[in-house]
């Protein structure tokens, strides 16, 4: 593996860790300010968003596309659902500037500073080993849409192994049905040649595409499994679009 490769790659872990590390303290003041009156931390989503475009602006090595921010409609519930690609894709998805809670695994939680900012912008966690952990996040996802919060998942349940999106698992497109929310996806693309599994180096320069498609309307109490197949289809077809481009 090239040196260059390495070094680029401490170097931009490093921005990434001493960034998350000097902003806090800023963060959980804002959190603190405005956690009185925006209930659904919407403010401090946004700022997540500006700290992670930030990041990126500096790591050399990273650039990310966005297509089709047309398509996403702030004014309304979402059940925003994304392929998973890589370790980072997070810290992209933030830079969509779209307010919605994510599924996270519990063990992040226990991460410095990254888990204590999920905490902060009230993501869900939840231990995928306890079946009671698994319903209380089912509830809660079905609330917070009844409530006209968005949801974020990446219904592969874990990163790809081959870069191919793999089966969705139901959990987020039952929550779809049951309230009748519209399902937005949004594919990734690039971030899984720059950073795959079992490795913290990036090989060279990337640039990160995420292409959000129109919403796929959801009948209140239609079939989950069709709605999960579609979903698959339209996104593999598109994550196909953009590795021929």
């Amino acid at each position: 593996m090239p040196v260059i490769n390495i070094l680029l790659s401490v170097i931009s872990w490093l921005i990434l860790t001493i960034c998350f590390i000097i902003y806090f303290p800023i963060h959980f003041i804002i959190f603190l300010l405005t956690a009185p009156f925006d209930k659904k931390r919407r403010i401090v989503h946004y700022n997540t968003s500006l700290l992670c475009v930030v990041v990126l602006t500096l790591v050399p090595i990273l650039r990310v596309k966005v297509l089709g921010r047309e398509n996403m409609d702030r004014s309304k519930a979402h059940v925003v659902v994304m392929n998973h690609q890589s370790l980072l894709d997070i810290l992209f998805v933030f830079t969509l500037f779209y307010p919605a809670k994510m599924m996270a695994k519990k063990a992040l939680a226990a991460v410095p500073v990254v888990g204590w900012t999920l905490f902060l912008n009230d993501h869900i966690f939840i231990d995928r080993a306890n079946r009671k952990s698994q319903i209380d996040a089912l509830r809660r996802m079905d609330q917070l849409l009844l409530d006209g919060d968005s949801l974020m998942v990446y219904p592969e349940g874990t990163r790809t192994m081959d870069g191919n999106i793999a089966e969705f698992k139901k959990g987020a497109f039952r929550s779809a049905v049951s309230t009748g929310t519209s399902v937005l996806p949004v594919v990734i693309d690039g971030a899984f040649n720059a950073l795959p599994r079992k490795t913290m180096v990036v090989k060279g320069c990337h640039t990160i595409t995420m292409s959000v498609l129109p919403e796929i309307p959801v009948e209140k109490g239609s079939a989950t499994a069709d709605l999960a197949l579609k979903c698959h289809d339209i996104m593999s077809a598109e994550l196909r679009r953009l590795q021929q481009r």
